[in-house]
Order: C-alpha cells, then sequence, then structure tokens
C-alpha cells in the first residue's frame, strides 16, 4: 500500500511540473521585455492550485497525455494455504466447541503433563487428533486410576430443606465411579475413556462424561441406571477398558506368537537397560550421546554402560546378540520411556508417603541456560515417624512469572500428581 501512495504522488508531481512548463512557455511568448519591468498591479501574480497532501488520480479521467499507470494489488484469501506443498484439497479438521461455538483446534502433542486427575479438567480424548496415538493417552489415565479425592471433604448443597453431599461409599460400591473436586461433581472413568463420541446420549452418558452428575437425592439409582444392561453403552466401554488392559484377549495379540525363551530374553534386555537408566538417574548422569551409532568411538553414558554390562554377564550379551533388531531397548524412545517410567514410580512413593497427611511447599524459579523459565517444587510433610521429610516433586517450565502464573502453574502439577491444595 505504501508502494502505490508513493507512485500516485509521483506520477501527479510530473503532471504537475509539466503543466506548469507549458503555461511558462505559452506566457513568455506572449510577453515583452518591459512586462519584466512593470508594476504587480498591472500584472498580476497567478498562483497556482494548492496541491492536496494524497492527491488522487479518477479512473476515467486522464489529466494529461502521459501514460497511466495502474496497479492492481490481489490480496492473498484468508482460505487458501500459504505452504505451496500443502494440498488445497485439504480439508480443516478444526472442531468446535459446544458451549462457546468457538473452532477448538486438536491437539497434534501428547505430553504426560496433560494428564489431570481431576476428571473435571481434563482433556477429552477425541480433542487429540486422530495422528496421535490415543491408546499411549489411554493408558497414562489408567496407570494413574480414577480420582477417589482421598481426604477431600464433599460440598453440601440444599435439596428442599434437606442438605445432601457426595457419599464416599459410593466410591467403593461403583469401581467406575470418580469424584471431581473442581466441580463437585461424580464422572464415569470407563466412559470417559472409551467411550465414542458417536454414541448416542443415553442414561446419562453425556452426564457422566463432560457435565458431572450432582443430584445426590437419587445418587445410587442414577449409577445402576447408568451401568443398564449387558448391551449398554457404559458396559460397552468398560468391556473396551478390560480389552486394553488384557492385551492377550486382543485379536492384534494372536497373530505374533513367540516362543517361551524369546519373552525370557526379551525380559533380560528390558531389565538390563532398566538397571542402566537407574544408575544414571540417581547419578544425575546424561543418557544420550553426539554419536550413538556401532562404529562410535563413544556412544553414550547409556550405551557405553550397558556395552560393559553386557559384557560383564553373559546371559544378558547373548539375549541383545540373538534379540531381534527392532526389540534391543536401546533406542532414544525408550530411553526416555525408560526415565519417565523410574519418575513416575519414585512420585507414586512421595504420594503414598504423603497420604493424607497435611504438607506444605517449597517454590523455587530459576531460568536456565537455555533461558527457559523453571519452577521446582519441593513438599515438606511428617511420615509416620514424625520426622520431617522434604522430597523433590517436580520441575515444570512456566510462561508466566507473576504470581497468578506460578500459582495456576502450581494448581496444575499438584491436581496431575493427585495432591489437593
Amino acid at each position: 500500500m505504501i508502494f502505490i501512495e508513493m507512485l500516485k504522488v509521483l506520477l501527479n508531481c510530473l503532471v504537475l511540473d509539466c503543466s506548469i512548463c507549458r503555461f511558462t512557455e505559452m506566457k513568455r511568448k506572449n510577453m515583452s521585455i518591459n512586462s519584466f519591468f512593470a508594476s504587480s498591479s498591472i500584472t498580476p501574480r497567478v498562483e497556482p492550485d494548492p496541491i492536496p497532501a494524497s492527491p488522487l488520480i479518477p479512473e476515467n479521467v486522464n489529466p494529461d497525455p502521459l501514460p497511466l499507470i495502474v496497479v492492481t494489488i490481489v490480496p492473498p484469501s484468508t482460505n487458501e494455504r500459504t505452504d505451496p506443498s500443502t494440498p488445497r484439497d485439504d480439508r480443516n479438521d478444526t472442531t468446535f466447541d459446544e458451549s462457546t461455538n468457538q473452532p477448538r483446534m486438536p491437539i497434534l502433542e501428547f505430553h504426560p503433563s496433560q494428564i489431570i486427575a481431576d476428571l473435571g479438567l481434563r482433556i477429552p480424548i477425541e480433542d487429540y487428533a486422530p495422528e496421535i496415538r490415543r491408546s499411549d493417552v489411554r493408558r497414562a489415565y489408567l496407570l494413574n486410576k480414577r480420582n477417589k479425592a482421598v481426604g477431600h471433604t464433599f460440598k453440601n448443597t440444599k435439596d428442599g430443606k434437606i442438605w445432601r453431599s457426595f457419599q464416599r461409599a459410593w466410591l467403593d460400591k461403583f469401581d467406575w465411579l470418580e469424584y471431581s473436586v473442581d466441580k463437585e461433581a461424580a464422572f464415569c472413568f470407563h466412559c470417559f475413556l472409551f467411550k465414542k463420541p458417536s454414541q448416542a446420549i443415553r442414561f446419562g452418558n453425556d452426564v457422566f462424561m463432560k457435565d458431572g452428575y450432582t443430584r445426590w437425592k437419587t445418587g445410587l439409582a442414577s449409577f445402576e441406571k447408568h451401568v443398564g444392561g449387558q448391551s449398554s453403552y457404559h458396559n460397552i466401554a468398560r468391556g473396551d477398558c478390560d480389552d486394553f488392559n488384557n492385551q492377550q484377549a486382543s485379536v492384534a495379540t494372536k497373530f505374533p506368537v513367540y516362543s517361551k525363551e524369546s519373552e525370557i530374553s526379551y525380559k533380560i534386555r528390558l531389565t538390563a537397560s532398566l538397571d542402566c537408566a537407574r544408575y544414571l538417574i540417581a547419578q544425575g548422569e546424561a543418557f544420550r550421546g553426539h554419536d550413538e551409532s556401532s562404529t562410535s568411538i563413544n556412544k553414550g553414558n547409556f550405551r557405553e554402560l550397558l556395552d560393559w554390562y553386557k559384557n560383564k554377564k553373559e546371559d544378558v550379551k547373548e539375549a541383545f546378540d540373538k534379540g531381534a533388531g527392532n526389540a534391543q531397548m536401546i533406542c532414544s524412545d525408550i530411553q526416555k520411556d525408560l526415565a519417565a517410567a523410574c519418575a513416575m514410580e519414585v512420585t507414586k512413593v512421595i504420594k503414598n508417603d504423603i497420604g493424607d497427611k497435611k504438607f506444605s511447599i517449597l517454590i523455587d524459579e530459576a531460568r536456565d541456560c537455555s533461558i527457559k523459565e523453571q519452577m521446582a517444587v519441593i513438599v515438606r510433610f511428617l511420615d509416620d515417624h514424625g520426622v520431617l521429610q522434604e522430597r523433590f516433586l517436580a520441575i515444570k517450565h512456566i510462561t508466566d512469572c507473576t504470581s497468578a502464573g506460578i500459582k495456576e502453574a502450581l494448581v496444575d502439577m499438584l491436581e496431575f500428581h493427585g495432591l489437593l491444595l
């Protein structure tokens, strides 16, 4: 746009200069030498028309025989993709939020920090993009187990003249039931994980998945009605959950048949890799190396320690040598999974030590070498013997260093680990 305005001003200046030159030439032809010494009252001075600040040239009027240059700029359409490698017929798979009717982009990457203990704050399974293995999300929730709101005092709501609340005995009677502290409502753990969004909404399926159930007067009857018969949506989701936990019963696991020796060899490789990972984690050493190829002089701490371990134990060396090339348990993704599994087990031990006891929090925020603000959280509590204990809980990257931002990050972290404020 700036280029067009400058071009218009330049064209008008050229037109004005040409007009002045022609007027001057015509005037000089009709003037004599005496006219130069005449009084100004005899020959009044002709003032040119003022030039507008932003002159515009009409489309169908040409003030000068000079050629008129027309520049047309077509703005790019917002519907077209800027990437030429992206096909134009690619459809937008954006979903819409039912409450706000606003576009909701699918989640393209799964991170363990997205696993929230409180079901009322969880991300729905269907919000994850189809490219992501949703089985990883379901497996993470199953490992974290359902939220029983341990140590929480259920909120009383007035129903007519009677105050009612959720009963903790319901959690023991229905193994699929869980309680949201944030929404003070009951949800179905199995339907949240395995119910298909295309299924019809019956018997409170949508209530137990998204909104939450809060009518405590008819709680038992509604819970039994939600379970329904053998072919109900809840029992279908429960069957999918059982099949997911028991992979041996699925059809996919029936095709590859492995011998007993191959299973033993696989466990040996997994145990050896896990032992090396635990040692490096305990010592605070890095895992990866710059060059981890077979011809590298230094393959990194994990690979070098594993090679040393194989040379010390003949059965481990034999298991790695005879094992399949795609089941060596040494790739970078396996190393990350082993480290994450160790972190989850340590966190479970800390959580079990805290139990229902009171605890305090120590927070320290610092900037690392990559200029990222990170928040470290330490919990302090008294163990069963009355001894004060301090345990490092987690470290989290934060983008907002204000008090509100740090509080939000802290609440999310505690909810992820199942600790109540």
